[in-house]
């Protein structure tokens, strides 16, 4: 462990320890923190069954202020020393929600405790009662849509979790305003890029249909490519668990010798180095969507499975960037209207987030954070499968990833 720190002045940068357990969330906080001026952030990653790849780090930081450099990885029982080594006046428990629950729990018995906050690495509706319960010990939650800062502050009502709901850009999206369309009108992608999702759709028929309409594209444009672009590689692990992978769908296509199957790529890295002039996005639902709108790409979310909130796509219902697969196969691929992109996600960042963490911070330094210690049972019940990802033994983890590495 690292020598503690100093205490910090009041006039001090922020000191923020960010803790996260998978590639998503990890890019997320990396993205979140580096766009913050004048705090002072470390990041670290808790071992658990879903702890990415070497690969998938270097992916998830790439362009932020830790690329090239190593995260750290630690148990749950360096949490409360990291906290108190830095002299952390925030805790942002950018992972899932158990794990956040455990992390919460150890910064809330801490004698002085930092601010506690939270919030999802990409789009967070609907909002879950569930995830508000693991986060209950928390001050703060980041949303990223006044869609968002409604359902979260209604879910926060109704699970008595007491906090303050933040509004913010989500960090990977770069327009000053309101994103336009870069390409030409009917114009055919150079490159058809498919974003997928672990969760949705979740029958097999139906991202089987999604890689026929890729490969009927793929066959009647042989002057376009066209790619999946994968999340994980084979064996690697995502936030959420795929049951039905692209990866063995494509190689069963393209041993049925579908047409056009042999001529789809799967893709890796970055998501950025596949959001370029030529290229269109076709997703279900998928941050994927907000940052190939924020880049100007043409994209198309598939209507065919409908619009709710099971499918995580309702949002995009009224876009204007919705189509069928056959709009897919046929690569005419839109782009949401200025009115959509204004009130979802794509609002003037004032900066405001920075100014609500500070105030926090001035709080935690004084010690006038309300105490929580009421709520500490609760969080309790909550903690039965945090302290299976946390304090399983090693070889019971080895195990666990080894079977799921399998799959």
């Amino acid at each position: 462990m690292s020598t503690p720190e100093p205490p910090p002045h009041a006039d001090a940068p922020l000191r923020i320890v960010s803790i996260s357990d998978s590639e998503s969330y990890l890019k997320w906080a990396t993205q979140l923190l580096s766009s913050l001026p004048g705090i002072e952030a470390h990041v670290y990653l808790i071992d658990n069954p879903i702890l990415p790849t070497d690969e998938q780090i270097t992916h998830a930081i790439a362009g932020t202020a830790w690329a090239g450099r190593s995260i750290p990885v630690v148990t749950r029982a360096d949490l409360a020393h990291i906290i108190a080594d830095h002299h952390a006046d925030i805790v942002l428990g950018a992972a899932t929600g158990p794990i956040v629950a455990q992390l919460f729990l150890t910064a809330n018995l801490l004698e002085q405790r930092p601010a506690l906050v939270s919030g999802l690495p990409g789009m967070g509706l609907p909002a879950s009662t569930k995830g508000m319960n693991y986060r209950r010990l928390m001050d703060a939650f980041i949303t990223h849509s006044f869609a968002e800062v409604a359902q979260y502050t209604e879910v926060s009502a109704l699970t008595q979790v007491p906090c303050e709901i933040y509004l913010s850009r989500l960090p990977m999206l770069r327009s000053a305003g309101v994103p336009e369309s870069k390409a030409e009108t009917a114009e055919t992608p150079q490159t058809l890029v498919f974003a997928p999702q672990a969760k949705v759709p979740e029958s097999l028929a139906d991202r089987e249909a999604i890689v026929r309409a890729l490969a009927n594209f793929a066959s009647c444009h042989g002057e376009s490519s066209v790619i999946i672009k994968m999340r994980s590689r084979p064996g690697e692990h995502e936030t959420h668990h795929e049951l039905h992978s692209y990866y063995d769908i494509l190689e069963s296509l393209r041993g049925e010798e579908v047409p056009g199957a042999d001529l789809i790529g799967l893709g890796y890295g970055p998501l950025d180095e596949f959001l370029v002039p030529g290229a269109a996005l076709v997703t279900v639902s998928s941050t994927a969507a907000l940052e190939a709108f924020d880049r100007g790409i043409p994209t198309l979310l598939i209507s065919d499975f409908g619009f709710d909130r099971d499918l995580l796509n309702e949002p995009f219902a009224d876009s204007g960037a919705t189509g069928t697969l056959a709009e897919v196969a046929a690569g005419d691929i839109g782009f949401p209207t200025s009115a959509w992109l204004a009130e979802n996600y794509f609002h003037s960042d004032d900066g405001r987030l920075r100014h609500h963490l500070k105030l926090l911070a001035v709080r935690a330094r004084a010690g006038q954070l309300p105490n929580r210690r009421s709520a500490v049972w609760k969080q309790k019940r909550l903690l039965i499968r945090a302290e299976l990802r946390t304090m399983a033994p090693t070889p019971v983890i080895r195990a666990y990833r080894k079977l799921r590495y399998a799959r």
